[in-house]
């Protein structure tokens, strides 16, 4: 037998085959956008220069790009005046990402951020000077005066420029007068035994300055922390000397935006070239509130939530902030939504990703660390309640085979905890206390004053009611809740048409709430008669954001609200008596069956006032989505792609319609010229006399009244 020993040779190893090449993506060319856009009262124009660019999201770097850099020698030792090393900072972001840039992907060759942008606004009254204006140097901590002006603080505050009334074009209905900043009763902060005047009391504009100067503001410098949740404040050079600008003229009204960016927070002004100010946290903002009821030239109070949990109070005046739920201390998920309760200004409710509705005080703090370690009272009390479909008696127990058609039944019951320890606050401190007194609890006058819980599917938007009485929250089980917040408990469970529900907005007057969601559709609940008043029916994809004009708020002569969705349309609607009447279907109707809504649906009662009687209906009851049929159906008044890319938001301002983009676009559109009602029916009078002059002479006649009416022709 012989061996066989083969000849030395190099080991070269089996590689992989080599995987095919996917094809790129395509791109799909974005089509000519407009510049004008016509709608029945005008001509909507896009204008650039109403308000500052807040920035673009910077492309993201290759994935290769993406390593931490190894520490240089260079790098280890600048902390070394006696030679020691320093590491790098861990929470830096990778070279060539910015604040604006984080989590971006880039999408059909855009760049979207990880979270869409969300805008709010708020109108800010400037007295004259020299009448009680109030100091003005105090901007973003730079120093200077300190004491806080007030809207009206020098005598009646006017009407805001732009709101006035249009709901037909031949109203002679009067301006609608702004809301004074101090207008709503309500408890603050307790504080034991006090002699201290209730800082949020009515009182005449003179004490209203004072009032406000009593409440208490947020403890850390934006400038002066040492905190890395904040990483860096950006003001503009010439803000103090704008802002001193602002009415020496006699007072002005002002409009403030405020956006969040990536890990950036703005804030800017309608009409302005620059942003005010910017603020870069080390984590992702996700959304954020402005107090209408506070907010003046020298004191904004702003609630910012982020994506680990964290909530901060940020004055951006003063250049201070305060956080609460720090580092997810009462529920570490992702912030939702942030709205201030409107009849108690110094609460505010954050709704969390795992559907969990919190209120806090905005001037109380959170527990200390030791308590959080065990259970949470709220989880604990909420695991211990049964979930119970809601029927029509109100009280929350099913008596039907509700119960048996899903996991929670359709409705669901809201699961209330509240903080009864706050009571315990006006006792004495435990080394003061007397024998036998009962020991102080923990969460006496610490966050959060209650917790709520409406089913177990995750919550995707929520707003109050203008009143304050009631609580609209959308959820991804299709539901739509409407919660009434002084009573704790759900009235009516709305299901919407098909799949998740993604936004919500009522109208000025809290008679209706409107709806859109991935059934492409807008619907308009009215609460008070606990019904579907109507379906929109314009988007071909899902509507992100619903906003309601306020120019045109009143029931007497209809609404008109926009909304914007991913098929980068902006639409315009009517909601008018005049609109349900119109016909659903048009042509011939086969062997003369003429299609009728049942007895009630598509009827003009909800918005004439015959609607007030309908609110002694009680009970949350559940209401399962009609038919199409049997739903009066609207049909936009304007309907037009503005955008190339997804539109998340959309804001009615007196000026403008303002949209915004995924991938942070923001476009004004300035709102058509208004001419007074004696114009607009000279211009109905040509009209009408120009039926003898020919078609074509009618035809330019109604082009004038087109183009220069102040509102939608009835």
């Amino acid at each position: 037998m012989e061996l066989y020993i083969p000849p030395p040779q190099t080991f070269l190893p089996r590689l992989p085959p080599p995987r095919p090449s996917a094809p790129p993506v395509p791109i799909v060319p974005i089509p000519d956008l407009p510049e004008i856009i016509h709608a029945p009262e005008g001509a909507y124009t896009l204008t650039k220069d109403l308000f500052p660019s807040i920035g673009t999201p910077v492309a993201p770097l290759p994935y290769d790009q993406y390593r931490p850099p190894m520490p240089t020698v260079a790098q280890t030792m600048l902390g070394g005046a006696g030679g020691f090393i320093v590491p790098p900072p861990a929470n830096a972001p990778p070279p060539g990402q910015t604040a604006m840039s984080f989590g971006t992907s880039v999408v059909n060759g855009q760049v979207q951020p990880a979270h869409p942008v969300k805008m709010s606004w708020v109108n800010v009254w400037f007295p004259p000077k020299g009448a009680g204006g109030g100091g003005l140097g105090s901007k973003l901590g730079m120093g200077g005066s300190n004491a806080p002006g007030a809207q009206g603080a020098a005598g009646p505050v006017p009407n805001m420029p732009g709101y006035e009334a249009s709901v037909s074009s031949g109203s002679d209905d009067q301006p609608t007068e702004a809301p004074p900043i101090i207008d709503v009763p309500l408890t603050a902060l307790p504080q034991g035994a006090t002699n201290k005047r209730n800082p949020f009391a009515r009182a005449t504009p003179a004490v209203a300055a004072n009032a406000l100067a009593a409440l208490p503001r947020p403890k850390t410098g934006l400038r002066s922390s040492n905190s890395t949740f904040v990483t860096r404040l950006q003001a503009a050079d010439n803000l103090p000397k704008v802002i001193a600008e602002r009415g020496k003229g006699g007072g002005e009204w002002v409009r403030w935006g405020f956006w969040n960016l990536g890990r950036t927070f703005g804030w800017g002004e309608e009409g302005g070239k620059e942003p005010f100010a910017r603020v870069t946290f080390s984590v992702v903002p996700t959304c954020h509130a402005v107090s209408p009821i506070t907010a003046s030239p020298d004191r904004l109070d702003i609630i910012v939530g982020f994506v680990t949990g964290d909530i901060v109070w940020l004055d951006i005046i003063v250049g201070k902030y305060s956080r609460i739920n720090k580092g997810g201390l009462l529920n570490n998920t992702a912030v939702v939504s942030i709205n201030f309760d409107p009849r108690q200004p110094q609460h505010f409710t954050a709704a969390f990703a795992d559907s969990t509705i919190m209120q806090f005080n905005l001037f109380a703090e959170d527990p200390v660390t030791t308590v959080t370690n065990s259970p949470l009272p709220w989880i604990t009390h909420f695991e211990g309640q049964p979930t119970h479909s809601v029927n029509g008696n109100g009280n929350g127990n099913s008596n039907s085979h509700e119960d048996d058609e899903g996991e929670e039944g359709e409705g669901g019951s809201l699961m209330t905890w509240k903080n009864d320890d706050w009571a315990q606050l006006a006792q004495a401190q435990p080394a003061k206390r007397k024998e036998g007194e009962a020991e102080r609890s923990p969460w006496a006058g610490k966050n959060p004053t209650a917790a709520y819980k409406v089913g177990k599917k995750p919550l995707t938007a929520m707003s109050y009611s203008p009143d304050g009485r009631l609580l609209a929250a959308t959820f991804e089980d299709g539901m739509m809740r409407i919660i009434d917040m002084s009573e704790q408990r759900v009235e009516d469970t709305f299901a919407g048409y098909y799949a998740s529900l993604n936004c919500v907005a009522w109208s000025p007057d809290s008679r209706f709430v409107a709806v859109g969601g991935q059934d492409d559709l807008i619907s308009i609940y009215s609460p008070r008669e606990q019904r579907l008043v109507a379906r929109c029916q314009g988007h071909s994809a899902f509507v992100t954001c619903i906003a309601f004009d306020p120019i045109r708020g009143s029931g007497g002569g209809g609404y008109r609200f926009g909304s914007v969705g991913e098929d980068a349309k902006l639409l315009l609607w009517d909601f008018t008596a005049a609109s349900l009447h119109r016909p659903r279907h048009h042509g011939h109707v086969p062997h003369g069956s003429q299609h009728r809504l049942p007895q009630g649906m598509g009827s003009t009662v909800s918005l004439n006032a015959q609607g007030e009687a309908a609110n002694g209906l009680k009970g949350g009851r559940f209401h399962a989505a009609p038919p199409r049929s049997e739903v009066a159906l609207l049909q936009p008044v304007l309907a037009r792609v503005v955008e190339g890319n997804l539109l998340t938001g959309v804001h009615m301002s007196p000026n403008a319609i303002v949209t915004i983009s995924r991938s942070a676009q923001v476009k004004f559109w300035a709102r058509p010229p208004r001419v007074s009602a004696k114009t607009t029916a000279m211009l109905r009078k040509r009209v009408g006399n120009g039926a003898s002059a020919g078609a074509g002479r009618r035809e330019e006649l109604g082009g004038e009244l087109r183009a220069g009416r102040a509102g939608v022709l009835a």
